[in-house]
């Protein structure tokens, strides 16, 4: 029995080139409309289709990270603000003066609160999140990326559709705890970090050698795209009609990557075994193999070079949680920003992640075609300047300098994919990313917590002194580069 489907030679995107492609059905009739396909030497087994016989492609997964960060990213904005409101509203008990940006800034108080309670949200989030994703980084390499990536999604409709109820105004008076099922329904079925994990494991699967940087930072970009219509859309509708409109709006969002990943996403593997099944990997058993997989031995330096790029990832990630963490308290509470401009800021950050790296990225291998490092190094570097520049108050335009120069932190995101994907064999993707989610969930949200805990006891004395700590971070990012640089550097020369 045969499958119709002949995909023809050549290069069907510009990502992923699968040629001499015939797809046929299992010979038992065990899975429909599988098959395999070729890309960079590896054969890589397709699974079972629904309606659309697409190639293997990133850009489905592309499309899906757009609507369904930007649900996760509007989600953790309404919660924040809820947070204040209901905080506000137990001491002064009016709505509307709650609401107000001139009178947040003369209760620098109530941030500390919210603050409290974000961490509290945050803390419970991580044991649940971080399970998960050992759980299915297995699932990823032996069945597929589909059911991983749908769990998320999943997750963030149900937490954007509770978030809308209680945001009504009829349930202000409801006590704050009540947020922690929002951080259980999120995180239970894998949140943000499972959303990377897959999306990175899928993209780098399906990705030529050549260009492994671009995709993935394409993948990093697609992302930011979500980011970035998120914050657009959220404040001029929330100063427009309200918080709870916003937050009915959000419930209907978070569907929209639902049917993505179901029709179009083409599902593939490195693994032949087509009797897999999730009761084989989706066990407590593999909770530990992504740690293995991390710190086993590999050819020549490697395993060091590997465990170097996480460090230096970690750091750079828990600057980039901390600041963008603490962004809405800090402009909008402390800086005095409307809701519209803080939208205009952060869409302006993710304009120029979305559109300037990838931009520079093609043309770095299109025609300049320096080392992938370099472009690390410079990256990481103009990171470190932009957290330094933004609290000085006395430089005009400060705000909007710094966050030029450390918005190109997409780029050293970028390279260290690549890193990542040059040093373990594409049977491992899922473990790899799966490690990196714990980062995530544990290094991103503990380093989120500890600046925010910064923040609000330097409030008062200098509230720019979680920015000098997020430049430390990425200065010490900046320092494990530069040791991964010098080992890949006299591996080349010693060769």
């Amino acid at each position: 029995m045969s499958a119709d489907t002949d995909y023809s030679k050549g290069e069907l995107s510009a990502d992923t080139d699968y040629s001499n492609r015939e797809l046929s059905a299992d010979a038992d009739g065990l899975i429909a409309n599988t098959g395999e396909c070729d890309t960079d030497g590896e054969v890589l087994v397709i699974k079972q289709r629904w309606c659309c016989h697409l190639p293997p492609s990133p850009y489905p997964m592309y499309l899906a990270n757009v609507f369904c960060i930007a649900a996760y990213y509007i989600n953790s904005l309404l919660l924040q603000d809820l947070l204040y409101n209901k905080i506000c509203y137990q001491k002064f008990q009016n709505l509307s003066l709650c609401t107000d940006s001139t009178f947040s800034t003369k209760h620098p108080e109530l941030q500390e609160v919210v603050v409290k309670w974000y961490n509290y949200h945050s803390a419970l989030s991580i044991p649940l999140t971080m399970l998960l994703n050992l759980m299915l980084s297995s699932y990823c390499d032996k069945i597929g990326h589909k059911l991983p990536y749908l769990l998320p999604c999943l997750g963030t409709a149900l937490s954007a559709v509770y978030l809308a109820v209680i945001a009504s105004p009829q349930f202000i008076t409801w006590p704050l705890p009540t947020i922690f099922v929002f951080s259980i329904v999120s995180s239970a079925f894998g949140s943000f970090p499972t959303i990377l994990m897959t999306s990175f494991s899928y993209c780098g699967l399906v990705a030529r050698v050549d260009n492994r940087s671009l995709v993935m930072g394409l993948c990093e970009a697609s992302i930011l795209v979500g980011v970035f219509i998120g914050n657009l859309i959220t404040g001029p509708i929330i100063d427009s009609i309200g918080l709870p409109s916003m937050a009915y709006i959000n419930a209907g969002i978070s569907l929209l990557p639902l049917p993505v990943v179901l029709i179009l996403l083409t599902d593939v593997t490195t693994e032949a075994n087509l009797s897999n099944n999730w009761r084989n990997v989706v066990k407590l058993a593999h909770i530990l193999d992504a740690f293995k997989c991390v710190f086993k031995k590999r050819e020549g330096s490697k395993r060091l070079r590997l465990n170097l790029v996480f460090v230096s990832y970690t750091c750079i990630f828990m600057a980039s949680a901390g600041a963008s963490g603490n962004s809405f308290l800090y402009l909008v509470k402390s800086k005095g920003f409307s809701l519209t401009l803080y939208s205009v800021f952060n869409s302006y950050s993710a304009i120029l992640k979305t559109i300037s790296c990838p931009l520079i990225l093609y043309v770095c291998k299109r025609f300049i075609k320096p080392q992938e490092h370099t472009i690390g190094l410079v990256a990481i570097s103009c990171a470190a300047i932009g957290y330094i520049i933004v609290p000085i108050d006395i430089l005009p335009y400060s705000v909007w300098i710094g966050v030029t120069f450390f918005s190109l932190d997409l780029l050293a995101y970028a390279v260290i994919r690549s890193i990542q994907l040059s040093c373990c064999e594409k049977n491992e993707l899922g473990l790899i990313f799966a490690y990196d989610a714990i980062i995530q969930s544990t290094f991103g949200l503990t380093g989120s917590i500890g600046i925010k805990a910064l923040y609000s006891a330097t409030l008062t004395t200098w509230n720019g002194m979680y920015l000098a700590i997020c430049a430390l971070l990425t200065i010490i990012s900046l320092s494990a580069f530069v040791w991964l640089s010098l080992l890949k550097l006299r591996e080349k020369f010693s060769n």
